[in-house]
């Protein structure tokens, strides 16, 4: 049985003075919120158990979540040292929920085709991670960079990598078997808990994993719209040319 975790507790900083009251998930691109748009991509394949970690602003996400999808059974998690830390210190939170299940982990904060959950679901090999290859040429030092195998299996998955050794980005969404799930809950438990590693990106846990043996596939997802929203401009540049059809 699978999961889906929404990473949504930060304070989206880049994004200021916008989000200074308002939640990154809940800003609106045309006329619906990023968080509801991944909601709706998850409904539409067939997937409610969905577990949400807030923390700036939860109560304004608990609130939206519960006036717009009330026929949802979803888990909030807090992270109440959302100021201190970064995203794999949200998903270490997440472990008692997920804990049995595969993994269907997203980015709060990014807007895209639901068939690509539909090619994560469907795919073969049992853990994927979707990239996006059209954004090769156009990689800086911000996007999480991808580095793969000539079979389209991860080497290296990091902000570091050099863009021009990279296959794409990272869209922050990605699919792992319950085994491999059990596993990078104990890479992030070290960590973060023992290494007090608290300000880590979960790609850092990615890397381990891949390290001890694991395989993540990395799947193209070229074909199909996705991106991030970090920036104003990003916010801007979405609303402008995102496909009003899949939103």
């Amino acid at each position: 049985m699978m999961k889906a975790v929404i990473l949504a507790a930060g304070l989206a900083r880049r994004l200021k003075p916008i989000t200074n009251y308002t939640p990154k998930c809940l800003l609106k691109i045309r006329n619906k919120t990023i968080l509801g748009m991944i909601l709706d991509n998850l409904i539409e394949n067939q997937i409610f158990q969905i577990v949400i970690v807030t923390g700036f602003e939860s109560a304004q996400i608990q609130q939206y979540v519960k006036k717009n999808y009330p026929q949802l059974n979803i888990e909030f998690v807090y992270n109440s040292d959302y100021e201190f830390t970064n995203n794999a210190y949200s998903l270490l939170l997440t472990q008692k929920a997920i804990e049995g299940h595969s993994l269907l982990l997203l980015d709060g904060d990014i807007v895209f085709d639901p068939l690509i959950i539909d090619k994560l679901v469907h795919c073969k090999q049992e853990n994927s991670l979707a990239l996006n290859k059209a954004h090769k040429n156009f990689l800086s030092s911000e996007e999480i960079k991808v580095r793969i195998t000539k079979d389209n299996y991860i080497v290296e998955i990091s902000k570091d990598i050099n863009p021009i050794l990279a296959a794409g980005e990272s869209a922050g969404i990605q699919l792992f078997s319950v085994a491999t799930t059990n596993k990078l809950y104990q890479i992030l438990h070290q960590q973060i808990d023992y290494q007090q590693h608290i300000n880590e990106f979960y790609e850092s846990a990615f890397e381990e994993l891949i390290h001890r043996g694991e395989k993540i596939y990395a799947m193209d997802i070229a074909p199909f719209q996705s991106m991030e929203i970090d920036t104003e401009t990003d916010w801007r540049k979405a609303n402008n040319s995102f496909n009003i059809n899949i939103l």
